[in-house]
């Protein structure tokens, strides 16, 4: 045997390896069969979290999209913690609830700054109570070619889209685990599945949200937390401002709706993944299937990708979303 694996022992190798892999085998064809009946069960059949009474922050809520979420989560009868670092964006977020007849909690919280998290967390945990539903939201974007960024604005784009969210994690999961409940939502991107044009620093951060989440899952999964829920949210470009100029080929930008309607409804089922739109999955894979050349020719000539980022017209902003 090579020595350093795990089993160093020919024998026991060989058994281990062969049971695992009927086991796994096993599993997955069941796991397989599951995703298909749930995939064509009809929604009002499908068994939902109750989130009633539970408390659910929600970072980035003054934007479009975390308006939205805070809004689908007080129509659940949530308690809805805002966090961001916004006054106007978390009046405009508490205005909309109270005119549906809702109330929420509102922080200033400037969640690239660590101690400012833990802070925050704190007061929450006193005034509101523990939070069982954990959205990381929040992100911003520069959208300037590689030698065009500031630094400071690679930094900020590295402190708020994803150095955060272990801020947030680390406040908030150990509650959830010692009360055997919870759920952590983090948005993400398509852009952190594939490189993006003008992206180095959001599409980085993206990308790190998604190792981020993936590696946290695996944490809770093998230490027995399964009672914590897990959701990856990779949306498409949205339109709230966040990209504006922009003008994709052939998809049109995602409403902040519906992008929010997907991700609690995700949340409800403890959907693992929820990628938008859906159709997206498919292209995914092409990228490790095909010659790196062609992937480029179906970016540049296909997708018109380069060509439609270069549409943006904010830049030297950031702006929260």
């Amino acid at each position: 045997m090579v020595p350093g694996l795990i089993y160093e022992n020919p024998l026991e190798y060989i058994y281990t390896l062969l049971l695992d892999i009927l086991v796994c085998t096993v599993k997955s064809f069941y796991f397989l069969l599951e995703t298909i009946f749930l995939t064509l069960l009809p929604d009002r059949l499908r068994n939902k979290k109750d989130v009633t009474g539970q408390v659910v922050l929600i970072t980035g809520g003054g934007g479009g999209v975390g308006r939205h979420i805070a809004l689908n989560f007080a129509k659940l009868n949530a308690k809805i913690v805002i966090w961001d670092v916004n006054r106007e964006a978390i009046n405009a977020t508490c205005d909309a609830l109270k005119t549906e007849g809702y109330e929420c909690a509102s922080y200033i919280v400037d969640i690239s700054d660590r101690e400012k998290v833990y802070e925050a967390a704190k007061k929450v945990k006193e005034e509101i109570g523990k939070v069982d539903i954990l959205v990381n939201n929040a992100g911003i974007v520069t959208c300037r070619p590689f030698l065009d960024l500031p630094d400071k604005a690679i930094e900020s784009t590295y402190a708020v889209n994803i150095l955060s969210h272990y801020w947030t994690a680390k406040a908030f999961l150990p509650d959830m685990i010692a009360d055997k409940r919870g759920h952590i939502v983090t948005v993400s991107s398509v852009t952190g599945l594939m490189g993006t044009y003008a992206c180095t620093d959001y599409s980085a951060t993206k990308f790190a949200t998604v190792g981020f989440h993936e590696s946290l899952y695996s944490e809770l999964k093998y230490h027995g937390h399964e009672y914590i829920g897990m959701t990856l949210v990779c949306p498409y470009y949205i339109n709230t401002g966040m990209f504006s100029g922009v003008k994709p080929r052939l998809f049109p930008m995602l409403e902040a709706k519906y992008v929010a309607d997907q991700l609690v409804e995700s949340t409800l089922k403890n959907e693992v993944n929820c990628t938008l739109p859906g159709s997206v999955r498919f292209l995914l894979p092409l990228k490790c299937l095909l010659p790196a050349k062609t992937c480029w020719e179906m970016m540049l000539r296909i997708m018109k990708g380069p060509q439609s980022m270069s549409m943006y017209r904010g830049r030297g902003k950031a702006k929260s979303g």
